[in-house]
């Protein structure tokens, strides 16, 4: 006698069950190289946002290092002259380095900073109200907002902002 009414299992996957075991490993794979992709991306930002802060900070460093006004002749804003607009060696002076734009940069002798390629960093230097050191002032001040901004690709990486006076 069979027994008609009853099933029997055999060991295994069915087409079903194997189908959706893919459908779920790969919706999981999607998932986990989209992150994947989405940290090397952020990672690759965060890299770019720190070199370029790293640039700002060495050309203000240079900057702020030198003398508020030119001790050698009447005060003049930006190169005096003899000073070459070109040539930062001969920057003397914090105001020397208003309008300051290199790319790629380099240091203050000219020399290329390694791994710079497609970078730009620009200066401003103006005079500002010392009580308000948002409004800009078209004569001395005592004081001067050096801004110092690094990019790369048309976008700022890096911007750094300080305020001299003839005192420090």
């Amino acid at each position: 006698m069979r027994d008609v009414g009853r099933h029997h299992s055999k060991g295994g996957f069915t087409i079903v069950e194997a189908v959706i075991s893919t459908v779920i490993v790969a919706v999981m794979l999607v998932a986990a190289l989209s992150a994947v992709g989405a940290s090397r991306v952020i990672q690759y930002k965060v890299s770019l946002h720190n070199r370029g802060r790293l640039l700002a900070e060495r050309l203000l460093a240079e900057i702020v290092g030198q003398a508020y006004e030119d001790p050698n002749v009447p005060v003049v804003f930006g190169p005096e002259s003899g000073e070459q607009t070109s040539v930062r060696s001969d920057f003397d002076d914090v105001d020397d380095y208003h309008g300051w734009s290199e790319s790629p940069p380099t240091d203050k002798d000219g020399s290329a900073i390694p791994q710079t390629d497609g970078w730009q960093r620009t200066v401003t230097v103006e005079w500002i109200d010392p009580s308000d050191p948002t409004l800009v002032q078209g004569s001395e001040t005592g004081a001067k907002r050096i801004t110092v901004t690094a990019t790369h690709g048309n976008i700022t990486h890096g911007r750094l902002v300080m305020i001299r006076t003839e005192h420090q």
